[in-house]
C-alpha cells in the first residue's frame, strides 16, 4: 500500500455553509480526490470491513476518473485562501456501471443492473473529519438532481456496508447483496440498491 496522505483536517469551518463550494470536478483535482478517498476508506470502513477487504476496496479503485471528463463527477471543496480548495467530499453519477482498476471488467450488465437506461449514483465519499455532517447526503442529492435533469428517473447504486444506512435514509431500497472482486484476491461485500424518483419531482427538476 502506498504511504498514507496527511490526515490533518481542512481549516474550513464545518458548520458554515459558505465554507464549501460545490462544483464539477476537474482533472487537477485528482490527487486531492485520491487522497481524500484513501483517508475516507481507511478511517470510516474499518468497522464494516476486514483489513484485507479494505485493501481490496482500494485495489479495486474507488472511482472512475472518466466521470470527470464526462462532467458528471463533483467535489465539495473548502473555500477561502487558508483552505486551499481542499476536497472534503465527492460524488457523481453515470449512465454506465463501475469498472474495476484491478485488471477486471468490473460489473457486467445486466447482472448488476435493473436497466441500461438508469442513472448510476457513483463514488460518494466524505473526508473523515467531516463525516456525519450531512455532506454525503448533499453529494447524493446533487448527483440525483443532475441525473434527473438529464432525463433519468430510475437511480441505481452499489453501496458499501458503511454507506448502507445513508442510502436507506435517502429512500433507496435494497435489491441484493453482492461481492466486488479486489486486486488482492479478496472480495468487497456491497449492496445493490435503487430508487425511483416520483414523476412530479422529475418534472419539477
Amino acid at each position: 500500500m502506498t504511504s498514507q496522505p496527511s490526515s490533518q483536517p481542512p481549516k474550513a469551518t464545518p458548520g458554515d455553509p459558505q465554507a464549501f463550494v460545490l462544483r464539477a470536478a476537474r482533472r487537477g483535482d485528482i490527487p486531492a480526490i485520491d487522497a481524500m478517498h484513501f483517508l475516507s476508506v481507511q478511517a470510516l470502513s474499518a468497522a464494516d470491513y476486514s483489513p484485507a477487504e479494505v485493501e481490496a476496496f482500494l485495489c479495486h479503485g474507488t472511482y472512475d476518473p472518466a466521470l470527470i471528463d464526462d462532467g458528471t463527477y463533483y467535489v465539495l471543496a473548502a473555500a477561502g485562501p487558508e483552505a486551499g480548495g481542499r476536497v472534503i467530499a465527492s460524488g457523481g453519477w453515470s449512465r454506465h456501471l463501475p469498472h474495476s482498476n484491478a485488471g477486471g471488467a468490473g460489473m457486467a450488465e445486466p447482472a448488476y443492473c435493473l436497466s441500461p437506461t438508469s442513472a448510476k449514483i457513483r463514488s460518494i465519499f466524505v473526508h473523515p473529519h467531516y463525516a456525519r455532517r450531512g455532506l454525503g447526503s448533499r453529494m447524493v442529492r446533487h448527483a440525483e438532481r443532475e441525473a434527473v435533469a438529464a432525463g433519468h428517473r430510475l437511480l441505481e447504486l452499489w453501496a458499501t456496508l458503511t454507506g448502507l444506512p445513508l442510502y436507506r435514509r435517502l429512500g433507496y431500497q435494497e435489491l441484493g447483496r453482492m461481492a466486488i472482486p479486489g486486486g488482492n484476491g479478496a472480495a468487497v461485500p456491497a449492496v445493490h440498491m435503487a430508487r425511483l424518483v416520483p414523476l412530479s419531482d422529475a418534472q419539477a427538476a
